[in-house]
């Protein structure tokens, strides 16, 4: 057993866990500055790693239900995607197909059939066709609402979030022919009319991108990046990540980061 297998193996022993990916294909960083997309292989190597420690694979929805409003049993894991890229029915499909496993697929409706905004134009920045999500439904897949446009739902009052919710997911709805059950916080930001939209909605539970609980509407995920090494997932899975960004050393690191990455961008823009 390695060191990562053990420190796993642990975890699973305690709690459950919930993964976030987004884009799940090779890249070069230039085409992709917000580390969205992670090489197939080393998401494979992950999966390889959950399973060797004994993790049990369900959906969001599946993992909500069982936990009923608190944790879910440990030695479970969920697998889920945000946004809707195409390189999940293309690449991680595949790969997760191997291990019969499933996941959930948080959809934006807006992003349905067009390119990532976050993705450069060299980069596999195409998102799902209409098609392709209700072929994940038919594996078993769990499609989640991401709302209409992707907006920051802190800065949105309860009405304009209900709308963006609610919409979303009879749209889901209506292209996979599967009820919607569950819902993702773009960028992971909410506050309390989020909250109580995702609630009144009808949805049974909604995930967050780091920081969280396991209150229903706010259950938290580990987000995995393209550059996270093994180290970082690891912290991220222990739930020591967090706290160590909050820190005043890494604030400090991840602002000159922030401009760095605001810059590289700046340059990359074509001029007009």
């Amino acid at each position: 057993m390695t060191p990562a297998v053990h420190t796993l193996t642990k975890i699973r022993r305690r709690r459950p866990i919930v993964l976030g990916y987004h884009g799940v294909a090779p890249s070069r960083r230039r085409d992709d500055l917000s580390m969205l997309l992670v090489a197939p292989d080393r998401f494979r190597a992950q999966v390889e790693m959950l399973l060797a420690a004994g993790f049990s694979f369900v959906t969001l929805a599946e993992l909500a239900r069982l936990g009923a409003g608190g944790m879910p049993p440990p030695g479970l894991a969920a697998l889920t995607f945000d946004d809707g890229m195409r390189n999940n029915h293309e690449v991680a499909l595949p790969i997760l197909r191997e291990y019969a496993i499933k996941a959930t697929v948080y959809v934006t409706i807006g992003f349905i059939d067009r390119t990532s905004p976050w993705i450069g134009p060299g980069g596999d920045g195409a998102m799902m066709t209409r098609s392709q999500l209700r072929e994940l439904v038919a594996e078993g897949w769990e499609l989640g609402a991401h709302t209409m446009t992707h907006p920051d739902l802190s800065t949105l009052d309860y009405d304009a979030c209900l709308r963006e919710i609610s919409e979303s997911r009879a749209a889901l709805e209506q292209i996979g022919g599967a009820p919607v059950q569950t819902f993702a916080y773009p960028f992971g930001r909410y506050g309390p009319e989020a909250i109580a939209a995702a609630r009144d909605s009808g949805l049974i539970a909604a995930v967050t991108t780091g920081s969280g609980s396991w209150a229903p509407y706010e259950i938290t995920r580990a987000m995995i990046g393209a550059a996270d090494p093994l180290p970082i997932v690891l912290l991220k899975l222990t739930d020591r990540y967090e706290p160590l960004l909050k820190s005043p050393p890494m604030r400090v690191l991840r602002r000159a980061s922030k401009q760095l990455r605001g810059r590289v961008q700046q340059r990359a823009r074509p001029a007009h």
